[in-house]
């Protein structure tokens, strides 16, 4: 029975197709502090246990003022990788054997939501959960042959899809490190968790950085 997980929160500074997104000027905070109040909220009533995987100063710096979360030092080959399993490469450090990766790039998440998450995770004692966005339309692959069927002309009435937002994902360590890759796609592995628009919202590009700090803007004004 599972009791507690590692729940954690990782960043670097040198993200390429937005400069420095971590830690620059969003809505008078920082995309990293945002998730990190979230983060120290959510540690404050939970069992779970909380840990920034970081490797550089700055990060530090910032994170002394979180008591509730623990330090995981990320070392060179995790911070410049590509790779998942070099990214991760620290997992293998980690106590807890059920790993719950929060992205710091989704500043609209709620820390309610990722706690109920977390407790559906252990009360239908899943095997993995990922979140997910559900959607009713038409789609093409990369050859513009339908995917779905568009014949309808009513997209109410097609069944769902549902998109990966990467918010958060819940796996097992030890399958994670020998296969590189979160879960085996077999039911229920992984959970599909629906989350809604706004907190579904991904910082990956400069647009999308100005765009979504002025929704988050507005909505915390």
């Amino acid at each position: 029975m599972i009791t507690k997980i590692a729940v954690i929160l990782q960043a670097r500074l040198n993200s390429q197709r937005c400069k420095n997104k971590m830690l620059r000027s969003f809505a008078s905070s920082s995309l990293f502090e945002i998730q990190l109040k979230k983060m120290a909220q959510l540690s404050k009533k939970s069992n779970h246990n909380f840990y920034c995987a970081v490797g550089e100063e700055s990060f530090y710096k910032i994170l002394k003022n979180y008591k509730t979360i623990k330090l995981i030092k990320r070392n060179k080959k995790s911070v410049n990788a590509d790779a998942i399993e070099d990214v991760f490469n620290y997992l293998k450090d980690v106590k807890e054997e059920t790993i719950c990766f929060v992205n710091a790039c989704a500043p609209l998440l709620n820390h309610e939501t990722l706690s109920d998450a977390l407790q559906k995770f252990i009360d239908q004692n899943l095997t993995s959960l990922t979140s997910v966005l559900e959607k009713k339309t038409w789609y093409f692959d990369e050859k513009l042959k339908p995917i779905n069927d568009n014949s309808a002309c009513n997209t109410k009435v097609l069944s769902s899809f549902f998109e990966c937002t990467h918010n958060f994902h819940i796996f097992n360590k030890k399958y994670f490190i020998k296969n590189k890759k979160y879960w085996n796609n077999q039911k229920n592995d992984p959970y599909l968790y629906s989350v809604n628009l706004l907190e579904s919202l991904d910082i990956d590009t400069e647009e999308e950085f100005n765009q979504v700090e002025k929704i988050y803007s507005s909505i915390k004004a």
